[in-house]
């Protein structure tokens, strides 16, 4: 049956090379000299690799290099076209971007791109499991048994992954089913199978995933160092979970998420840096994350896709917090009655921000800002080794200043390479970083299953899992300490029975509709901005264009930062945010004053989104070009 389509409909330019490579044999086959005959003896073909395990191995290697591309997750543009970022420096922007202005179409190259990432990866697991199907007919020992069926079980596991992005970021989830390596030109031409056949068919690749991989990274390593980094049945746990909560359907996320926490012996890391700044890769917090690395020579091998550029996304000031976002992490308030938050011996200054001695004060800014944002005056979150105030003496390294009003510090070496030297941007490293990237971690099951537990009804237990997160990051938490099944109740935690005691806005008990709100605008972009499935979680929720339109609502006063702390730089310029009409807080004589005029952000976006057009990315044009069949259904 044909299915009508607006012009935003696309598909998969890997078909296209795939149909010119068919030509291209055609062509050759249709020749009558001899020699075009040969074949190389020297070249590696389908019949001459695929011979053994090992060889089965290095294939399913090219399937973790697959997944390595920075347009599976593309982490900078799925976070400006939702609430968390702004691209580059400018909020009230001019310049055209497509998908922060909500300007994408099948055209758009960021499309195409994600998508031909994806199928890359479709196309490399199909190799290997319809090869590990064919070789496994002539296993003669249980030892090539078991190695052959735990590479099986990767690629299955891997395509579910692929097809569970597809499925949750494409054509309302409605997308070609490639399910073998295809062998003539018809077999290329796929038409669409229903997001529900998606659904079912990358599920059943990630329940054998479940079935058959080991449970975490930890037993992953015990069967070698080299094989840390491999998914893991926790992680198809995990993204079956998110894959039904992504539909809503709540009651049967909530039992994958309580698996997940219960069976597999996850606990949450020291704090948020330590699982996004390279610090401790593979700890007890990851349960879903792609390796990086950098310690290869990638002038001679090619595999540049083994390390990432989001650090130098970051690290340059392409994307930055969105202006609500920022306001979001300072209005957080750190617990006074937690020791963490207890800055003893911290630098005192005089009124004209000079260091006159020390003094023992509480953090003026939250832990979880700190490992998150930079933000000018913070003076308890060093980067690179210097106070903010101070960051960018070094030379190369930019401030805060004009371009850059605040910084994510996820994915930089903020925490482990000290003297403000910033990242490493020689010739050879520059846009290479060998940070990890969470896919998910516990504490985005925590959350989830907490989010699940208010749609139960269940306040007492979804307060107990945000609880868990906040105190993590050592915040004031929500609700009662007589609440049913409240943790940390003793003399170094403090609740509160008001779920806006941030803004300071009068008092509003916890309850089930309000907590689910701070779940999802507060929560949840605060400890996994540049992380998680934005988009899908607006789109789910209804709200993607009330928020956007949110945003845009909101004007904010620019301020200059007048004296750096110690007081080595003059004046930064435009480094320093206020809702419109509000004074800036000062600290310790660290003078701010206002630089008009107002500015906004989002305000293109939040006037152009359209529903049908943009809460899933269009499929992409050179599909539509390719692929015959790309306005069809599956019968």
């Amino acid at each position: 049956m044909k299915k009508t389509h607006n012009i935003n409909l696309r598909t998969n330019s890997l078909y296209r090379r795939a149909m010119a490579l068919c030509m291209l044999m055609l062509i050759s086959q249709a020749c009558s000299d001899d020699f075009l005959d040969q074949t190389n003896p020297n070249s590696l073909t389908t019949k001459s690799f695929w011979k053994n395990n090992s060889q089965l191995n290095q294939g399913l290697n090219s399937v973790y290099s697959a997944l390595k591309d920075n347009d599976v997750l593309g982490i900078q543009n799925e976070s400006v076209r939702t609430d968390l970022a702004v691209p580059s420096g400018y909020r009230q922007a001019t310049r055209p971007d497509e998908m922060y202005f909500q300007d994408f179409t099948a055209n758009t190259k960021y499309v195409e791109n994600k998508w031909n990432a994806l199928y890359l990866g479709v196309f490399r697991a199909n190799q290997v499991i319809e090869n590990y199907e064919r070789l496994s007919e002539d296993y003669n020992t249980e030892a090539a048994k078991e190695q052959g069926l735990e590479v099986y079980a990767q690629a299955r596991a891997l395509r579910g992954y692929f097809y569970y992005v597809l499925n949750t970021s494409f054509n309302d989830g409605n997308v070609p089913l490639v399910i073998k390596v295809p062998k003539d030109f018809e077999e290329f031409q796929k038409a669409l199978s229903s997001s529900d056949a998606v659904q079912a068919f990358y599920r059943d690749d990630l329940q054998y995933g479940i079935d058959n991989l080991p449970k975490t990274y930890s037993e992953w390593e015990s069967l070698g160092s080299n094989n840390l980094g491999r998914i893991t049945a926790g992680a198809c746990e995990a993204l079956m979970g998110k894959s039904y909560l992504a539909e809503n359907d709540f009651i049967t996320a909530e039992g994958y998420f309580k698996n997940v926490m219960e069976n597999y012996n996850y606990t949450l890391a020291e704090d948020i840096a330590t699982t996004v700044t390279g610090i401790a890769e593979f700890n007890s917090e990851s349960i879903f994350e792609i390796n990086y690395t950098t310690n290869i020579n990638l002038e001679t091998s090619g595999e540049e896709s083994l390390a990432q550029n989001i650090t130098y996304l970051v690290f340059n000031a392409n994307i930055q917090p969105s202006s609500w976002l920022s306001m979001k992490y300072r209005a957080e308030k750190p617990d006074p009655a937690d020791p963490a938050n207890m800055n003893i011996g911290a630098d005192a200054y005089n009124e004209n921000g000079e260091i006159i001695g020390t003094e023992d004060r509480m953090r003026l800014y939250s832990k979880r800002m700190g490992d998150c944002m930079g933000q000018v005056d913070d003076p308890d979150s060093p980067m690179y080794g210097a106070v903010n105030g101070e960051y960018g003496n070094a030379t190369g390294v930019a401030p805060f200043a004009r371009n850059r009003v605040t910084m994510f510090k996820k994915f930089l070496h903020w925490n482990t390479i000290g003297g403000g030297a910033g990242e490493d941007r020689s010739t050879l490293m520059n846009n290479r970083s060998g940070i990890n990237i969470p896919v998910i971690r516990l504490a985005d099951v925590y959350l989830m299953y907490a989010e699940c537990m208010l749609e139960s009804g269940n306040l007492s237990e979804g307060l107990k899992y945000i609880n868990r997160v906040r105190k993590r990051s050592h915040l004031i938490l929500l609700g009662k300490a007589s609440e049913a099944g409240a943790e940390f109740n003793n003399l170094e935690t403090t609740y509160m029975d008001d779920i806006d005691f941030d803004a300071s806005n009068g008092t509003q008990p916890v309850t089930l509709q309000n907590l689910m709100e701070h779940l999802r605008f507060t929560e949840r972009p605060l400890e996994l901005a540049l992380e998680g499935d934005r988009a899908t979680d607006l789109r789910r929720w209804g709200k993607f264009k009330e928020q956007l339109e949110n945003l845009a609502s909101i004007k904010y006063d620019y301020w200059h930062y007048e004296k750096n702390l110690n007081g080595k730089h003059g004046t930064r310029y435009k480094c320093y945010l206020t809702v419109s009409g509000e004074e800036p807080t000062t600290y310790d004589g660290v003078k701010v004053f206002n630089q008009p005029p107002e500015i906004q952000d989002a305000t293109v976006g939040a006037q152009k989104f359209n529903e049908s057009l943009h809460a899933y990315l269009p499929m992409p044009q050179s599909e539509i070009d390719s692929n015959l069949n790309w306005d069809e259904f599956v019968q």
